[in-house]
């Protein structure tokens, strides 16, 4: 039993990328929406391109579609979204004492979705 749930959930996660959230992921996503707009939505936006948007700080809109970083050019992984949340750059705050890891990594959750 155990065995098939994995494959269905690895079955699942192939198809995930250009599909609904399936049901146990909504709250994930739910969570992470809700910390971008605590946190980051000031600044950043996630439903416009950065062409569309008047924020100060990069459009994250399909983020995760692309190859790099909006600013640095760093190569887009999550664990660079993750440290640059964590650790900030000249403009961008650092966020590793406001946010825990289970926290950035819910929002970076949310941010692949968009």
């Amino acid at each position: 039993m155990r065995r098939l749930s994995i494959s269905l959930l690895m079955a699942a996660s192939l198809f995930a990328a250009d599909q609904k959230p399936l049901p146990w992921e909504k709250n994930r996503l739910q969570s992470g929406q809700a910390l971008f707009r605590a946190n980051c939505v000031v600044c950043h936006d996630v439903d416009k391109t950065q062409a569309e948007t008047k924020k100060f700080g990069p459009s994250f809109y399909q983020l995760f579609r692309g190859d790099k970083l909006p600013m640095s050019g760093d190569k887009l992984t999550r664990a660079a979204v993750k440290d640059k949340i964590k650790s900030g750059s000249i403009i961008m705050p650092a966020f590793d004492k406001v946010l825990n890891d289970s926290e950035i990594d819910l929002l970076i959750d949310y941010l692949q979705s968009k």
